[in-house]
């Protein structure tokens, strides 16, 4: 999208709320600093704070906020640190001893225990919870309490990311004491959810939105995950992007998080506004259908995806299309060094398109061929540019932008040429997260490349983190030789907010930030 476009999609509504905002004090932001609320936007509503239940990055937002798991990665010093728990150890390579911190209370007030544990984790296993994204625990056999304070959890097999899925938001601990009793345990994401994190639940309502207020009892706040700051969090519904940039210029929420470079810029323009970029684990990439699913004839030939490869200026695309200004980098690798495990050696072959011409000539298409780029809602605009740099090859690129849900259908029913997406790694600081997100046993799978499927179960297995290194380096290597997977850049997200908020740096999570991490000036 250009700017030239942008400012007609917004001229309506966003520029006359803009014109307008530019007559009003300085009253409006700082008076809710004042009450101490923080207003926030959501374009997606969120069905229930639980991440069991509603995964999406708002939602891990959130949970972070009113859920602590076991243990904190501290992405600076690239270590597992206390939260819950207050120290672990490997008795063998398939039980985990834990110890927990005996001061904690969950919001309601009841203490915090091994008994809490013990049936979270035990919940998670039952089939009958009907719960997605089972592979995150699906690596413990069971969990047994040993008294109050101490669990031990029984793995099926020696799993080397273990420490790291108990570390993730997406493994938070809930209360026995509510979840579970029967009666409350359907409406716990969306009405009752009491949680041991920096911030309670006020309320969840689909009409006034989400509220949540500073815990002020949080002992085990540390560097890693700190207590809250600002006092209270309001989270609004606002589907439109128009609205949400419109009530961002009058002053009727605080921040937003904005994925268009151009957006970006004209959002600046605003004196009163400030631009924040973090960056996590998040980043852009191309997926090639190398195994046929698709019917894509082309695509089955490596010196193809070669071309394609070799076809694009990642420098200029990063520099012109993603937003984050400096903090947007070109990505020559699948995983980020501070990831566990993570190891490469081969880098994709620099942009060349005369390279690219011969090699499609080489492999009997030297007048190009048709080829559809899926892309999700967050990556339209680095799809077209990408459409664009294979054209100049003569390959007649089109793009489908589609919505998130018809996105996962097309890929499930084999029809995905091209992929253009970004991938977060899940939030998880392992190399093993990617490796299974691409080339896993799921519908996500269009390569089916035996070696690598050999070398990610010896991966997975090993706890000894030098040798799984060399694994992964195997594996990455691997998937950029073979042209199956092309690194882009990294994809910051990226805050546009009013210059009284402070937000840190440090989050790993998909949605990039944390609420406990921000601050008034």
């Amino acid at each position: 999208m250009t700017r030239k476009t942008f400012l007609r999609s917004v001229t309506r509504l966003t520029c006359a709320a803009l014109l307008a905002s530019l007559a009003l004090p300085l009253a409006s932001a700082q008076a809710q600093k004042a009450k101490d609320t923080l207003r926030l936007a959501f374009a997606d509503p969120i069905g229930s704070i639980l991440i069991y239940e509603d995964s999406k990055p708002e939602t891990g937002l959130t949970a972070g906020a009113v859920f602590d798991s076991l243990m904190c990665f501290d992405p600076g010093k690239g270590t597992l640190e206390p939260l819950l728990a207050t120290s672990w150890s490997w008795v063998n390579d398939r039980l985990l001893e834990v110890n927990l911190r005996q001061d904690v209370k969950f919001h309601d007030g009841s203490d915090f225990s091994g008994e809490d544990v013990v049936y979270t984790l035990s919940w998670l296993l039952d089939p009958n919870s009907k719960l997605r994204f089972t592979e995150n625990w699906s690596w413990i056999d069971s969990v047994e309490l040993v008294d109050r304070y101490k669990v031990r959890i029984h793995a099926k097999m020696p799993f080397a990311p273990a420490l790291v899925r108990l570390a993730m938001t997406s493994m938070p601990m809930i209360p026995k004491s509510v979840h579970g009793d029967p009666a409350r345990r359907s409406e716990f994401g969306i009405k009752t959810p009491i949680g041991t994190g920096p911030y309670k639940a006020e309320f969840v309502d689909a009409n006034k939105g989400i509220m949540l207020v500073k815990n002020p009892r949080y002992p085990q706040a540390s560097a890693c995950k700190p207590a809250a700051s600002i006092g209270r969090a309001h989270i609004l519904s606002i589907p439109d992007q128009q609205t949400q940039i419109a009530q961002l210029a009058v002053g009727g929420v605080d921040y937003l998080k904005v994925a268009e470079k151009d957006q970006v810029a004209f959002l600046s323009a605003d004196p009163r506004l400030a631009v924040t970029a973090t960056q996590g684990q998040t980043f852009n990439y191309m997926a090639i259908d190398a195994s046929g699913r698709s019917g894509n004839k082309p695509l089955a030939d490596i010196r193809v995806r070669q071309a394609l490869f070799r076809s694009i200026d990642r420098d200029l695309i990063t520099k012109s299309v993603v937003a984050g200004g400096a903090e947007a980098k070109v990505l020559d690798e699948l995983c980020f060094k501070s990831q566990f495990g993570c190891g490469f050696s081969a880098k994709p072959k620099p942009f060349d398109r005369a390279a690219a011409k011969a090699l499609l000539a080489e492999a009997g298409y030297p007048d190009g061929f048709e080829v559809e780029l899926l892309a999700t809602p967050s990556v339209f605009g680095l799809a077209e540019a990408l459409a664009g740099e294979m054209r100049k090859i003569g390959v007649r690129a089109k793009v489908d932008r589609a919505t998130f849900t018809a996105y996962r259908d097309k890929q499930r029913l084999g029809k995905q040429q091209i992929l253009i997406n970004e991938w977060s790694s899940g939030g998880l600081p392992d190399a093993y997260s990617t490796v299974d997100y691409f080339f896993g046993d799921s519908p996500r799978d269009y390569w089916q490349d035996a070696e690598i499927k050999t070398l990610s179960a010896q991966a997975v297995s090993n706890l000894d983190d030098a040798k799984r290194r060399e694994f992964y380096t195997r594996i990455y290597d691997r998937a950029v030789e073979q042209a199956y997977v092309l690194p882009i850049s990294t994809k910051p997200a990226v805050f546009v907010h009013t210059k009284e908020l402070q937000i840190d740096q440090g989050s790993i999570g998909v949605y990039g930030a944390e609420l406990n991490m921000m601050r008034w000036k």
